[in-house]
């Protein structure tokens, strides 16, 4: 029985002694059994390396396994029944159940348990505790005095838990931390242990326990051998302190020698490997300046050495990650041009990276640079295991909206040609408000505003085929009996009944098709690690009682604790790891990203359980645990010196100013280390122009220099990218497509009347809105009326449907009053808010499928609408009051099919515009000589009667509601003449009244309706002014007009005589023929108008498929200038031309 250890510094080529030894052992002695011991992750690249050392290229006598390997393999050996292990997931699940159980004890953690991550900090605890042979009594244990209360209950809380842990896998389980104490117990009956040569490798130390296997090989072994990193100069016999660089190795071998003592071992002599420059650095011939073997000399060591060498490193300092990564792949590419180095050649290394990972697969997938991810990958973003957390979500939240298509939106429930059906399901369920098991469950029967293909038998079959599944799953959980195990047994009825098997499957096909083998891998490996969950969920819990949440919670524990192990894709990839897990062999140019302070050394994670001094006292205890931070950041040292001393030519480190957010950084002591080590070693900060350019960015920049290209002049760097473009036989063609790309200029081209026949036929039929969304912008309406795109309805209040309320109540007012006898003028404050009261209850309370009380703030608005109504009700009567006008129609509607020539428009030929339309209310009133018409629409915004809008085309609705109001009324009145009074918008508000000193209720009322006076354009006929205001002196609270000494006060008025009533009705009609040729001559041309602050693109909902932009030559706007009454009328009554106004573009 023997120890010898292998003695050399990082480099000096300790594994490939190691290995030639052990080949050469076992060649020799065939008949003797070899034992090669790795940590876990570093066995397959074991295996590969010795095989391919080996003459035979294939090894008989030897075994490359780790410690837990090692431990089955003795297990079977001796035919132990494998012990039921509980890993981390078991141990994740098992602690929320104690959690629950033991809640009610705890003291200081009872508010804690619930909290994202605290279980798993629980469970490391535990884990720690395990691996360092604590016991709950241990816990318990009277401790000094001078023990802080806080630490007092942690240890109570800690205990009870742990006990509660322990109490509950007695006899059932062992944890992964107890493999190693069933195999000590063991190992001396094992003959394959016995006479066998044992070899240890890659070890920076060891736990407790595994040194008590060593122990055990030391006594029943031929010989145990043990490379070590550790500068063989060193003083052995002296003990260090744990500041020193190589105090990990000393103690391993300090304990090992003390071991090998008390087995009785012999000391063989050692091997020291104490040539440099070390073999690493030799072999490459690269490193000319042997600045990379001072450095393994000399790094932590504080000697006072210092060297002007230092060609093979090199110190970047980039503005923030995303230029740290931007560097390293330029410094990739021109490796490669310039050395001809493979990827596998080179490795990436950081002290974080899970904040470098995503911006890295970013980066590197852009510039499709090959790469493996050095990091097991969770689940639990995996779309199967996103099904089951929203399946047991919708049972959970009652089917809500979110948790249903969080769980149809796992690509894993429906069929591809289901999308559309499911895009339609989901706007019927947003527009109708679904929610609740009773309403998925009903059949459907309600339409919703703009669904004109709506299929709802259609709808209701694939609703049935959703949710069908999914009630069996609820029966199972709503169940007073039921248990884990019954719960997990309906989730995998669910999974069944889904075909979620065969789909992943199918996607695992697809993805090696596609060459995606990393997303192939781990669609092969979800379903059976899903499945062992609930082998062991059932085992471990399955007859537990516990609610929905707590069902959810302890599967969410173990879906958070499977990670899927991948596997390179390709053998040529740089490989991205972090400083103290990755292994990396035979790189050359290794960059070290992110060296930045709290990055690098790496910060011990922080745990709520115990704090370092908490950890310190308990040391003096007898109850040790794992290092300290103190102590940890001086272990980070050795494994900066490990990770800094792979490479074989090149060195790179890097750090950031900033972060991504714009916070300042600061770089590591490491930085500093090195300047003292290399006083001339200076930082590059890179720019773009010093950096050579990938593929990508080169495109990038060359479409931006095009762009910029008549603006800026000449541009040497991109005349440059352009000419290569355009010389390289590779990319000459990419380069004129960009060149086509960079030169885009809007072309106005139309769609042409035979499409635009298809489209809209030959008849226009629609509201005089449609037509004026045309003079808005042309583009608008062919999105609008010819491709029929829609925004999606919301089942919630919006300002139209506040509008409507509006509407709706006020004519229902209006209606009661009319049938109820009464006159509108003589309607008592009393009556009318009965009256309010009673017909918004009815509108609310029929009015989009309970919206109103689907919140409190749509309660509220109900009540507002309720108030602003009766407002509105008493402004209207009170303006009735001051004339002789009576309301003769609500919602009064009209279209072509009443043969009215405002509503039946021709163009040429066939074509025509057939309009529709509905008055808000119309107003009569009748003297001996003629009939008086008053148009009003209500307006819940404040949109205001602009002639200058009505010119341009975008406020036709009143002229034409006029117009057909007028023929309608001659009809019925031939024998006497019909007069327009007025076309008016009234402003639905409850403004607010300032009240000057002692205001009386009148004068309040006075000026309340003047705020509310209707806004539009009135006949200058003094009949027809008197008619609709009798009260007038000065200014009318009713109507636009101001008066002086029975003249009207034109700058003060909105007027228009007859003859201009009736110029005006004629040129709305040729406004609209224009419109209507245009539009089935499939004229569609992008150029909203612009008039001052105003523009056809401030509230449109077309934004991201016009592709408007000021920026690309051809787009701009047609500008409305703000004309005045007197430039307008000229042009109305055809006294003068119209200029080209609306057409002018700005770009």
């Amino acid at each position: 029985m023997s120890l010898q250890f292998i003695l050399g510094g990082s480099g000096s080529g300790k594994t490939y002694r190691l290995y030639t030894e052990l080949i050469r052992m076992s060649m020799e002695d065939a008949d003797t059994r070899y034992i090669a011991i790795v940590p876990e992750q570093f066995t397959m690249q074991t295996q590969k390396e010795i095989v391919t050392l080996h003459p035979r290229h294939g090894v008989m006598n030897i075994d490359i396994v780790s410690f837990n390997r090692l431990a089955y393999r003795i297990f079977e050996e001796l035919a132990i029944e494998n012990p039921q292990v509980l890993d981390d997931m078991g141990k994740s699940m098992v602690l929320r159940n104690v959690a629950s159980e033991k809640k009610k004890e705890l003291v200081l953690y009872k508010e804690h348990l619930s909290k994202n991550g605290f279980i798993s900090q629980l469970k490391s605890m535990l884990s720690e505790l395990y691996q360092y042979g604590i016991t709950p009594d241990m816990l318990k244990e009277e401790l000094p005095e001078t023990m802080s209360p806080m630490l007092k209950q942690k240890l109570f809380d800690i205990s009870v838990m742990y006990q509660g842990f322990k109490d509950y896998i007695k006899d059932k389980y062992i944890t992964t931390e107890e493999i190693l104490d069933v195999f000590c117990r063991i190992l001396p009956q094992s003959e394959l242990i016995k006479d066998s040569v044992i070899t240890l490798d890659g070890y920076t130390g060891f736990t407790p326990v595994q040194y008590r296997i060593l122990g055990l090989f030391l006594r029943f072994c031929k010989k145990v051998i043990v490379t070590v990193t550790i500068d063989p100069l060193e003083n052995m016999s002296k003990r260090a302190g744990m500041q020193e660089l190589f105090y990990m190795s000393r103690q391993m071998i300090w304990k090992l020698n003390d071991l090998a003592k008390e087995a009785s071992a012999i000391r063989d002599k050692d091997l020291l490997l104490m040539e440099h420059p070390a073999i690493r650095y030799k072999e490459s011939g690269e490193n000319q300046d042997n600045s990379l073997d001072f450095l393994e000399q000399n790094l932590y060591r504080y000697k006072g050495n210092v060297s002007k060498n230092t060609g093979a490193i090199r110190l970047i300092k980039a503005l923030n990650p995303s230029e740290e990564i931007s560097f390293l792949i330029h410094s990739m590419e021109e490796a490669i041009r310039r050395k001809g180095l493979r990827y596998r050649d080179m490795a990436v290394v950081t002290g974080d990276l899970g904040s470098y990972a995503n911006e890295i697969i970013h980066q590197f997938q852009l510039n499709n640079i090959p790469f493996f991810l050095d990091d097991k990958k969770s689940i639990l973003k995996n779309p199967m295991v996103e099904l089951i957390r929203a399946a047991i979500e919708i049972i959970q939240k009652d089917f809500t909206y979110e948790s249903m298509f969080r769980y149809l939106r796992t690509a894993l429930i429906m069929k591809e040609e289901d999308k559309e059906k499911s895009d339609r399901l989901e706007n019927y369920v947003i527009a109708m408000g679904i929610r609740g098991y009773k309403r998925w469950n009903s059949t459907w029967e309600g339409w919703y505003r703009g669904a004109k293909e709506l299929n709802l038998e259609e709808l209701n079959e694939f609703r049935e085929k959703i949710i069908a599944p999914l009630s069996g799953l609820r029966e199972a959980f709503r169940k007073e009996d039921s248990t884990v195990r019954t719960m997990t047994a309906a989730v995998t009825e669910l999974l069944m009944e889904l075909g979620i098997e065969e789909k992943l499957l199918a996607y695992e096909t697809k993805f090696k098709d596609m060459g995606e083998l990393i997303l192939a891998k781990e669609y092969s490996q979800v379903y059976g690690l899903v499945v062992d969950l609930f082998d062991r969920l059932a085992g471990l819990l399955g007859d537990e009682h516990v609610s929905k949440k707590e069902y959810g919670e302890i599967l969410d524990a173990g879906f958070s604790e499977i990670k899927v192990g991948l596997i390179p894709a390709s053998l040529d990839r740089v490989v991205v790891g972090d400083i103290t897990r990755t292994r990396l062999d035979h790189v050359k140019i290794l960059f070290f990203i992110g060296v930045n302070d709290g990055i690098v050394p790496v910060k011990k994670e922080k745990s709520s359980l115990f704090t370092d001094r908490e950890r310190e006292f308990l040391g003096t205890q007898a109850i040790e645990l794992a290092p300290t931070s103190k102590e940890e950041g001086f272990r980070q040292r050795f494994y900066l010196y490990l990770a800094l001393t792979k490479p074989e030519q090149e060195l790179i480190l890097s750090y950031s100013a900033m972060d991504g957010s714009g916070k300042s950084l600061r770089s590591s002591t490491l930085i500093g280390e090195l300047k003292k080590l290399f006083p001339d070693l200076k930082e590059l900060i890179p720019t773009k122009d010093q950096m050579p350019l990938s593929m990508r960015e080169a495109k990038d920049s060359l479409l931006h220099g095009l762009r910029e290209y008549r603006m800026t002049g000449e541009d040497k760097r991109f005349l440059g990218l352009f000419k290569a473009f355009l010389l390289s036989d590779r990319y000459s063609e990419e380069g004129k497509k960009l060149l086509d790309a960079a030169f885009y200029t809007y072309e106005e081209k139309g769609i042409g009347k035979v499409a635009a026949r298809a489209l809209y036929g030959s008849v226009i039929s629609g509201s005089v809105t449609r037509m004026e969304q045309y003079a808005s912008c042309a583009y608008a309406h062919f999105l609008n009326y010819g491709l029929e795109l829609m925004e999606r309805q919301e089942y919630e209040l919006a300002a139209m449907d506040i509008g409507n309320l509006f509407h709706d109540s006020i004519d229902m007012c209006f209606q009661r009053i009319r049938e109820d006898g009464k006159d509108f003028k003589n309607l008592s404050d009393q009556e009318r808010k009965a009256l309010v009261h009673e017909c918004v209850s009815l509108v609310t309370g029929e009015y989009g499928n309970t919206i109103l009380k689907s919140s409190a703030r749509n309660a509220y608005l109900a009540g507002k609408v309720e108030r602003i109504t009766d407002r509105t009700m008493w402004a209207l009567t009170e303006q009735l009051k001051k004339g002789d006008f009576v309301p003769v129609g609500f919602e009064v509607s009209f279209s072509a099919s009443d043969h009215l020539k405002a509503m039946r428009i021709p163009l040429s030929g066939e074509e025509a515009i057939h309009l529709r339309g509905r008055i808000d209310r119309l107003d009569l009133c009748e003297d001996e000589d003629a009939v008086y018409v008053k148009i009003i629409d209500y307006k819940s915004g404040s949109t205001a009667f602009d002639l200058s809008s009505l010119f341009y085309g975008l406020q036709l609705q009143l002229v034409v509601y006029m117009d057909a109001a007028l023929e309608m009324e001659e009809r019925h009145r031939p024998e006497k003449q019909v007069i327009p009074a007025g076309i008016f918008y009234y402003n639905i508000g409850d403004p607010v009244v300032d009240k000057d000193g002692d205001m009386s209720d009148e004068e309040i009322d006075r000026r309340m309706l003047k705020q509310l006076r209707m806004n539009g354009l009135v006949n200058t006929d003094l009949n027809a002014i008197s008619h609709m205001d009798r009260e007038i002196e000065t200014e009318s609270d009713v109507i636009p007009i101001a008066m002086k000494n029975g003249m009207i006060q034109e700058n003060k008025s909105s007027i228009a005589g007859g003859k201009r009533f009736k110029a005006l009705r004629q040129f709305v009609q040729e406004k609209l023929k224009t419109e209507g040729q245009e539009i089935l001559d499939g004229i569609i041309d992008v150029k909203p108008y612009k008039q001052g602050n105003r523009s056809a693109c401030d509230y449109c909902p077309y934004h991201a498929v016009c592709g408007f932009d000021l920026k690309t030559e051809g787009y701009g706007y047609r500008k409305f200038k703000s004309l005045k009454s007197e430039e307008i009328w000229p042009v109305i009554e055809g006294e003068k031309e119209a200029k080209d106004d609306g057409d002018k573009l700005d770009g």
